[in-house]
């Protein structure tokens, strides 16, 4: 490998913004994504469907939480067994994306969702309805630790924050189909209606598993089980365009990807691994951070227990379902908008404003409820549901996507499936926590229990902005190197140039076939 002194013309950052401008997304890419991504449509609609379940009467009277004791601790439990599934289902992924792949932990927890989604539509009392919320939260954190890093690691750097966030906008969607499809359901007529809705869980998950099969598996995986020429294809049909006839930019990706694999072989890939070494752990801190933090804005709170809070502020069942579906709607519509610019704004910056925004708004609806909770202001009551929209506006313009791409950012290749692993389950235990408390919190204080959702977001958007990294428009090889680890790093884009000469030993060797890109390197400057 021969190495060439840059032009004095030409920097460093020169070389970034030619490798920048290679970026792009063709259609195929587009549907990949897209029909991956159906995965997390599928998660939201199985996580949320109990939002409205709990509001449907038929399902109340069925499972007489209209009449049972202990029906607070009913409701509780069938949210918390949910995400009690979630926490052993992220650990599951972590351990089967990195063995079989992301292609096949995704549609396992999708399988995991139809069986679930039948048995929940067969339950014939709470006790069976609640072990397979188990079995279905199990599923839906295996698609949720496997999608995100799946998509991150087959999409472009520079693109990378938006077209992940495609999977947050596709949650939405799926958070606003069970909206909508409670309440269609709420005004048919019947003691069964409620089982239409859970029914319709398992809809989307066998789409998936039919067309799973023609997906392209993480590149990334399959450098690190030998499948070079599978890598090499799905790289250059992926980052193919017009505009990069000579396919430079997925030149470089494979290069870079084959010997940062090759490097990664050396570094162990255990939990405690990642507990001996400094950098590692402060990756974890930062992730455990991140996802408590953001799981305690209230989200998951305002979104389960909707129709208690609506409830509480007044509204009839139907004025609650329909609050209930425009919440969702106005997540999807933020989400798509937050597409548009994820990638311009600095990563801390983006985080720490969105705790700050949710923080102060749930802030002001305390406020509110402190005045009008129980009362007959209807302009006060107004004021709290204009609040909520506020929130989720705020969290989907600011926080979902990050939820998920910035964690698969600063992990390494060949710890990301654990660190991926590690952000779910804690994901799923301060949601379990939250949502646990949550009914008895709300019949017994009321309005004051909003105030632990304004306090932690304000305390962590400080923390965020001066400790956390960007990470944004980094190819995902390189990113080790802003935590101190630059002998996890085989190679910077940057330090490479397509030249003239035969780079068999370094990119061909593997297939003595193959007409493999050349590649030289660079000095840097």
């Amino acid at each position: 490998m021969q190495l060439k002194q840059l032009e004095p013309s030409e920097t460093l950052q020169s070389r970034d913004d030619q490798f920048n401008k290679k970026q792009h997304v063709n259609v195929y890419t587009a549907a990949v994504v897209l029909f991956i991504t159906l995965s997390s449509a599928a998660y939201g609609y199985a996580g949320s469907v109990i939002a409205t379940t709990l509001t449907q009467p038929s399902f109340i009277t069925h499972m007489k939480l209209d009449t049972a004791p202990n029906a607070e601790s009913i409701e509780g439990a069938m949210n918390a067994l949910f995400y009690t599934g979630g926490v052993l289902g992220s650990f599951f992924a972590g351990w089967s994306s990195k063995k079989f792949g992301r292609k096949f932990s995704t549609g396992f927890g999708n399988a995991l969702l139809v069986i679930s989604g039948a048995c929940m539509t067969a339950s014939i009392n709470p006790a069976m309805f609640i072990a397979f919320r188990f079995v279905s939260g199990f599923g839906s954190m295996v698609i949720l630790a496997s999608v995100p890093i799946w998509v991150a690691e087959l999409v472009p750097p520079r693109l990378r924050g938006f077209l992940t966030d495609v999977h947050a906008v596709m949650m939405m969607v799926g958070y606003t189909l069970a909206c909508y499809v409670g309440l269609g359901f709420y005004f048919v007529k019947g003691s069964n209606q409620w089982r239409g809705p859970i029914a319709l869980q398992m809809a989307l998950p066998v789409i998936i598993l039919s067309g799973l099969y023609w997906m392209p598996e993480s590149p990334r995986y399959l450098l690190s089980t030998d499948r070079v020429e599978e890598a090499r294809h799905i790289i250059f049909r992926m980052h193919s365009s017009p505009d990069d006839p000579e396919h430079e930019f997925a030149r470089r990706e494979f290069f870079q990807m084959k010997k940062q694999i090759r490097l990664d072989a050396e570094f162990a890939t255990s939990y405690w691994s990642i507990l001996k070494k400094s950098s590692m752990r402060k990756r974890l801190a930062m992730t455990v951070f991140l996802e408590f933090a953001l799981m305690s804005s209230g989200v998951l709170v305002i979104l389960n227990y909707g129709s208690i809070i609506w409830k509480s502020l007044g509204f009839d069942t139907v004025q609650i379902l329909n609050f209930q579906c425009g919440f969702q709607l106005a997540g999807f519509v933020f989400n798509v908008i937050a597409m548009t610019f994820v990638d311009r704004v600095r990563r801390p910056w983006l985080i720490a404003g969105g705790l700050l925004g949710c923080g102060s708004l749930v802030g002001i609806l305390t406020a509110l409820q402190s005045f009008y909770l129980g009362t007959e202001n209807r302009a006060g009551l107004g004021a709290c549901v204009a609040i909520i929209f506020l929130f989720q506006a705020t969290f989907s313009l600011t926080l979902d996507g990050p939820t998920y791409f910035y964690i698969a950012e600063i992990w390494p290749s060949h710890v990301r499936s654990q660190g991926f692993a590690i952000a779910m389950a804690v994901l799923s235990a301060t949601n379990l926590m939250w949502l646990q408390a949550t009914p008895y919190a709300i019949s017994t204080i009321s309005w004051r229990w909003y105030l632990v959702f304004t306090c932690i977001p304000g305390a962590a958007a400080v923390v965020v902005i001066i400790w956390f990294k960007d990470t944004r428009n980094k190819p995902l090889e390189e990113i080790a190197g802003m935590f101190g680890d630059e002998d996890m790093v085989a190679v910077y884009q940057r330090e490479l140039n397509i030249g003239e000469l035969d780079d068999a030993d370094e990119v061909g060797n593997d297939n003595k076939n193959s007409n493999g890109p050349s590649v030289e390197m660079v000095e840097e400057a």
